[in-house]
């Protein structure tokens, strides 16, 4: 029995250390096992912003104004009291309508006038032939008389077209694009009554800085300018519908008290809206395309952009990687894609990198990121 014990107590011994080590790798796998959510849990989650293909980035916004390509200023010959203002901005005329009139009591007097002077030595005149033809005056009293005559029907002509001067009329079919006055107000001669403007096609204009006209290219202007190719568009409410203009031309000298030079774009007139002279419009120009630098840029927000710890003067954005390019939302990983900043716009930063249509940049946390970092686009809650 003490020689059975003995055995069973050696036995127990040399099977101690299997044991303890079958328990350990148990615990090793257990820990192991445990250990997968906080690797999952190592994947990060991150706010992703995407690429696309427009040419938004590159467009520089600046206020216009728009003019009628063809357009006339209306105003009297003769300065007078309005008597009848017979248009308003937005109306359609016909050429000869009138568009106002000034008080012709004076001028309708002088008219008078003239015609009275003029029937009376015209009666002369005629008496005057007929006596000289019998010999009854001499001919220097007929040439007195014939004078008098051509005098008085030159003023009663200028009469007549003074009296004419009072009335305002369209010289064109076209829309009254302003009036700048108000009924029964006095007016002078010259004096802008109407502005009327032909349908068809418009024009913009707007101020571009001295900075950028150094850096428009003719020869890549006249090109834009003989394709027709859209290098411009214009808004005529804030957010609203963009319509396509071509660059005209922009003046060879500083606009007066500033220092920047006036920029005529053209464009249809709009058919589902009403654009009239002297409305203010925005505009969008493709700066690139007049100049020389053709590099693609593109708007990121300025919390994408960032530099690493082991190379601080060089700016990079941080470009997901999916794992399953097929799932947008699958997990990937990060890589760094250096960039060179440009200008800073209201939406965000200019740049230009090795970068392509579709793809998404980490747009917040950058400076927490390193390569390869695992990560997860995040996904908006609802109610979040």
């Amino acid at each position: 029995m003490t020689l059975q014990r003995g055995m069973s107590t050696g036995a127990g011994q040399r099977w101690y250390p299997w044991v303890l080590l079958s328990v350990i790798v148990s615990l090793l796998t257990a820990c192991s096992e445990a250990a997968s959510p906080l690797e999952q849990q190592q994947i990060h989650p991150v706010k992703l912003v995407t690429l696309d293909a427009g040419r938004e980035a590159g467009l520089l916004r600046y206020p216009g104004v728009v003019l009628a390509s063809e357009r006339s200023a209306l105003s009297f010959r003769t300065g007078g009291e309005l008597a009848e203002l017979s248009v308003s901005a937005g109306d359609e005329v016909k050429a000869g309508d009138q568009v106002a009139r000034l008080d012709d009591r004076d001028a309708q007097s002088q008219l008078d006038n003239a015609r009275s002077s003029y029937e009376l030595a015209a009666a002369t005149h005629e008496r005057m032939r007929v006596s000289l033809e019998r010999g009854a005056i001499s001919r220097s009293s007929y040439d007195e008389a014939r004078a008098q005559f051509l005098s008085a029907r030159a003023n009663l002509s200028q009469a007549e077209d003074q009296l004419s001067y009072t009335v305002l009329r369209a010289p064109f079919d076209g829309v009254i694009a302003q009036v700048p006055v108000d009924n029964y107000q006095v007016v002078g001669a010259q004096q802008t009554i109407a502005e009327l403007q032909q349908p068809g096609s418009i024009d913009v204009t707007f101020q571009l800085p001295e900075q950028q006209v150094r850096q428009i290219d003719e020869q890549r202007t006249d090109a834009v300018r003989t394709s027709g190719t859209e290098v411009a568009w214009v808004e005529f409410s804030h957010g609203g519908k963009r319509y396509p203009a071509h660059y005209r031309k922009h003046d060879s000298s500083v606009s007066e008290g500033s220092l920047s030079y006036e920029v005529t774009l053209t464009l249809p007139e709009p058919e589902d809206i009403t654009v009239l002279s002297g409305m203010s419009t925005t505009v969008l120009l493709d700066m690139q395309a007049l100049t020389q630098e053709q590099k693609q840029a593109w708007r990121v927000p300025v919390s994408a952009l960032t530099t690493r710890d082991e190379q601080p003067e060089q700016p990079v954005v941080w470009r997901y990687v999916a794992d399953d390019p097929e799932d947008p939302q699958s997990p990937g990983r990060v890589e760094a894609v250096t960039v060179t900043p440009g200008r800073v716009t209201a939406r965000g930063i200019l740049v230009e990198g090795d970068l392509a249509v579709g793809d998404r940049l980490i747009a917040a946390g950058t400076q927490a990121l390193q390569e390869d970092l695992r990560v997860q686009p995040w996904v908006k809650e609802q109610g979040l």
